[in-house]
């Protein structure tokens, strides 16, 4: 078993998400996969929040992750950011909700090279697989633009 050391008051921590969840993971002397086993994420999802693609995570995500990492959940909450370069990210709630389905739907039957409905580029669609409070997978399509600051959550 780890041994959970606290965090120096002296350390200072990283301004971004990607930043903190990589130096969190590494002063506990965690590799991606040990992260990605203890906070039930897959090994791409903890890749994509370290390279800065996720930003911000729902609060029971961020409770997983915090956990696993052996700090508060607040820590990773002040550096989370709903915004890509200066814009306010445009969310899948904010879409019309016909759009916002089909988008998902033809995500969760295979589609990976979807057009962005915000400027016509090419989406990065993915399927993040987590489970419910009961342990039962569940399945969310996922979509970003790297154009416009368009995101589907």
């Amino acid at each position: 078993m780890r041994q959970i050391r606290p965090l120096p008051s002296t350390m200072e921590l990283a301004p971004t998400l990607a930043q903190r969840v990589n130096q969190l993971r590494d002063f506990r002397n965690m590799t991606i996969r040990d992260l990605s086993k203890s906070s039930r994420f897959s090994v791409q999802r903890i890749e994509d929040i370290e390279a800065g693609i996720e930003t911000w995570l729902s609060a029971s995500d961020r409770q997983l992750l915090a956990k696993a990492l052996s700090v508060e959940p607040v820590l990773l909450h002040e550096v989370e950011t709903r915004s890509i370069a200066g814009h306010h990210v445009k969310e899948s709630h904010m879409l019309d909700k016909a759009t916002s389905i089909q988008i998902g739907d033809a995500i969760l039957n295979g589609a990976r090279e979807l057009e962005c409905p915000d400027c016509g580029s090419t989406l990065r669609c993915s399927v993040q697989q987590s489970l419910d409070i009961e342990g039962k997978p569940v399945y969310l399509p996922k979509a970003f633009c790297f154009k416009c600051p368009f995101l589907l959550r």
